[in-house]
């Protein structure tokens, strides 16, 4: 079967990916694709996850299918899943992935991970005073004090659904309260706090933190509960002009050394053989995966969150 993929792949000749992974290290997997595939000729778009479903939405009202994989965010992948974009592939990569992490009919499966955790700047923020729960934010002293990723709607249902819908929205109404600088990118909002221009950030990226760190930024993270963990489906488009490849592109990306690539970013696998670096990433934390069901209701969740923050 593998043999007789890979063989209709390199008579496609070419694959193209869009992703919302970060463009560097986007570019490390495909490379190390196109070193095990050398005659296929693998390319990437990368853009954010509401961009990029502008894109494909956009394209398929043109009747143009320009990708074969796409690679983004739960609720934005669920989404592109629940309006039939995606074709079938059950990978024999699958396997290795646990329930929660991919559906049961072979459309999509996750296969890395980010952890929503409090980060905070150590020269302003001694240890023992770092918020050590979401009601410590509520706080005085950290009034106009925290940063929050602007269209962080996936982490906002979460929360709510976490904490009962009620609960959630006065909780919500009161952290904004706080006069929160709200903007958008976890990874600009998580140098922001590395510089000092602002002593916390709220649900910033766990693998970011642990990459500054490892470069000597004055960062350190604590992991309040829930830990919100977005997943990153991987799947075949149902119009895919290259579909040999995009299947042999996907059992790569789901593929151990794939996994090995992705954990050298300090990013968090999804294949439990190849656990994070360090693995306190994720273990020991309480984590609470994303309901990708809860994008059935995204158009609420997204008004309601940006009239709660103040975000037009």
């Amino acid at each position: 079967m593998a043999q007789g993929l890979e063989e209709q792949a390199r008579k496609e000749g070419k694959v193209v990916l869009y992703t919302t992974m970060n463009a560097t290290e986007t570019g490390r997997v495909v490379d190390a694709f196109k070193k095990k595939y050398p005659p296929i000729d693998a390319t990437f778009y990368r853009t954010g996850d509401e961009a990029l479903l502008n894109k494909v939405e956009t394209e398929a009202r043109l009747g143009q299918h320009l990708w074969d994989v796409i690679e983004l965010t739960g609720f934005a992948g669920y989404h592109l899943f629940l309006k039939g974009f995606y074709a079938k592939h059950d990978s024999p990569e699958r396997e290795f992935f646990p329930e929660g992490f991919k559906d049961k009919e072979g459309y999509w499966t996750s296969h890395y991970t980010n952890t929503h955790i409090l980060i905070y700047n150590t020269r302003m923020v001694p240890k023992d005073q770092a918020p050590k729960s979401y009601d410590d934010l509520l706080h005085p002293r950290w009034k106009g004090k925290m940063v929050l990723d602007a269209k962080d709607y996936e982490w906002f249902a979460n929360m709510l659904k976490f904490m009962g819908e009620e609960k959630g929205i006065a909780y919500m109404r009161k952290l904004a309260a706080q006069d929160i600088r709200m903007q958008a990118g976890h990874t600009l909002l998580a140098q922001l706090v590395a510089a000092g221009e602002m002593p916390l950030g709220i649900a910033m990226y766990g693998h970011r933190a642990e990459q500054m760190k490892r470069q000597g930024a004055p960062v350190e993270s604590v992991a309040l509960n829930p830990v919100v963990l977005n997943l990153h489906p991987v799947a075949l488009s149902a119009k895919a002009a290259h579909p040999n490849a995009g299947k042999l592109l996907i059992d790569f990306f789901l593929s151990r050394d794939a996994a090995k690539i992705i954990q050298s970013f300090n990013r968090i696998p999804d294949r439990p053989d190849v656990p994070p670096d360090p693995p306190s990433l994720i273990n020991g934390i309480p984590i609470l995966p994303s309901d990708l069901t809860l994008v059935n209701d995204y158009n609420r969740y997204v008004k309601l969150f940006r009239e709660i923050f103040k975000v037009y």
